[in-house]
Formats: C-alpha cells, sequence, structure tokens
C-alpha cells in the first residue's frame, strides 16, 4: 500500500485516486463523525455560505449548522462544534454543513476511489475500514487553516495516521504533545471551544467513519460500513 502525505495547497486534488483521508481536527471532521454518532443520517458537505442558505431554504427542517473564522453565522442553526453540533438534532434528519476548510477539497475529490474524514477521535476504526478495502494508494491530506496555510494538528493527524497505516504503534501522547497550545488551539479557546479542543485531542472514543457519497448534489457523509 502506497501511502503519502499531501499538501492541498499544492497538490491537484482532482487526480487523487485510491482512498483519499481528509483530516481537518480542529473541527468539521469531528463534528461530522459526532453528528453522525448522534444519529443524523448523512451530513451534506456544503462550499459556500450562499449555497448553504439556499438549501436551507428548500429544505427548512434541516438543521444548518457551520462557522467562518471559527464562528457560526447568525442566522444558523449551530456552529461547527463536535461537542455541541448534535443539539441542533430534533430527530433523525440530514444536517447542512459549511466550514472554512472541512467541507471545502471534497468537491475536488472526483477521481478518488473512496474519501473518508480522518480524526483522532475514530483513528482506530478509521484504519479498520481502509485496510478493509485494501486500496493500492491512501493520500492523507491535512486541510489546514482555512485551507490557506498548514496547521499543526492536521500535520500530526496525518503523520499518525500515516504510521497507523504502515503497521506502527505510534504513541499518541506524542503525536498530540504540544497541540493544546499551537495556534490552532490558542484560536479555540480565544473561542472559548475548551471543550471541542478537547474532544478533538482524545483518541478512538468513537467508531463511527465517516466516508463520502458523491452522486447527489451536495455530497453527503454517511456512516462506512464494510
Amino acid at each position: 500500500m502506497y501511502i503519502d502525505i499531501v499538501d492541498p495547497r499544492r497538490a491537484e486534488l482532482e487526480e487523487l485516486r485510491g482512498v483519499v483521508v481528509i483530516l481537518d481536527i480542529f473541527r468539521a471532521g469531528n463534528t461530522i463523525a459526532s453528528l453522525l454518532a448522534a444519529g443524523a443520517p448523512e451530513v451534506w458537505l456544503v462550499s459556500s455560505l450562499d449555497e448553504a442558505r439556499l438549501l436551507k431554504v428548500t429544505h427548512p427542517e434541516v438543521p444548518l449548522l457551520g462557522e467562518r473564522g471559527g464562528v457560526a453565522p447568525a442566522d444558523f442553526d449551530g456552529g461547527n462544534s463536535p461537542v455541541h453540533a448534535s443539539e441542533a438534532l430534533k430527530t433523525r434528519q440530514p444536517v447542512i454543513l459549511t466550514t472554512s476548510a472541512g467541507t471545502q477539497a471534497v468537491h475536488r475529490l472526483i477521481k478518488a476511489q473512496s474519501v473518508f474524514y480522518g480524526t483522532f477521535a475514530a483513528a482506530a476504526a478509521l484504519i479498520e475500514a481502509i485496510r478493509s478495502i485494501n486500496p493500492a494508494e491512501v493520500h492523507l491530506v491535512p486541510m489546514g487553516l482555512e485551507a490557506r496555510k498548514p496547521c499543526a494538528e492536521d500535520d500530526a493527524a496525518a503523520e499518525y495516521l500515516a504510521g497507523m497505516l504502515r503497521g506502527e504503534e505510534p504513541d499518541f501522547a506524542e503525536a498530540v504533545r504540544g497541540l493544546g497550545d499551537c495556534d490552532g488551539a490558542r484560536r479555540l479557546k480565544r473561542l472559548n471551544q475548551l471543550d471541542d479542543l478537547a474532544f478533538c485531542l482524545t483518541v478512538d472514543c468513537l467508531d463511527v467513519v465517516p466516508v463520502v457519497k458523491y452522486g447527489q448534489q451536495p455530497p453527503r457523509a454517511v456512516v462506512w460500513s464494510d
């Protein structure tokens, strides 16, 4: 199995094949996984605020969640929070989600065999899912801050998951050392989102792996099942 870590600011994401893992640790990947674990049958992955608002108009019963600059727009039902996003779920219903980075790259991965969202929270489950496919190649894509510049937490998750895929047993404590005070963590602290920070730096607390289902617009994240 060929494994690499792809810089989304330099690579042609449209050309990636095999399995692709999107990494947006603070916080979209964790929010998507938490919503699915809480009972959402699918999460609609939207790039723009305008598209998200239009979907809300045509589907008023569907919660509209997301952020720009880490904060939910005033007219949204909630933000991009793995801890609190599920509070918008009143029944088993889809969710609309738009974020600064994590819902962006998914629209460009047009040749990939399978597209997953990776997290520390479901790391072991993700590795099991990928091994069940036994792909020829796996591309780990750390999204970085607003898909514009690298960030420590996404890079650390990429290295951690790459080690697991190679059959190693990486030390989680070492992998996340310093991440509680990295730039992304300080940003969450300034926004008073300490509970999200703690969740995102917890390992294997979920067994739900989000996989992207194409064929509808927008693409939808659903629970992976072998």
